[in-house]
């Protein structure tokens, strides 16, 4: 058994109506995950209510949620001005996923640093945080 914090983030791109290649083709990265609207989430009788494109990291041995971040942050922060148009165009709105596994009670720091604070303005983009205790 794993007993080490781990941090994963992601930053997703969500909408109702655009392709995996709108998305790939304009930021020339491409998602760690994809699925569209009315896809079938596996392993349940549910559908996706919306369409979404991710980046994400590896679950990763962390006590700092920025390290993670901060990953994410270098890869697209050359994409800004495309993310702007992206959002315009098909009506997105964006989001970083923290998913925080803790383990022995090692609490990693949850706090958004400057750089994290600024890039996210820039963008409108929302937080949403999950944690696990073990």
């Amino acid at each position: 058994m794993n007993d080490i914090t781990t941090v994963m983030a992601e930053f997703a791109i969500i909408g109702e109506n655009f392709t995996k290649q709108n998305i790939t083709n304009q930021l020339q990265i491409e998602p760690t995950e994809f699925y569209s609207k009315g896809d079938k989430i596996k392993n349940r009788d549910l559908y996706r209510k919306e369409t979404a494109w991710s980046l994400a990291t590896e679950y990763e041995e962390s006590l700092d949620i920025n390290l993670q971040l901060n990953k994410l942050i270098s890869i697209l922060n050359d994409k800004k001005e495309e993310l702007l148009k992206l959002k315009r165009t098909y009506n997105l709105f964006y989001k970083f996923f923290i998913v925080i596994k803790i383990e022995e009670n090692e609490t990693p720091a949850i706090y958004l640093d400057t750089t994290t604070i600024s890039f996210a303005n820039d963008l409108g983009i929302e937080f949403d945080f999950d944690l696990y205790i073990f």
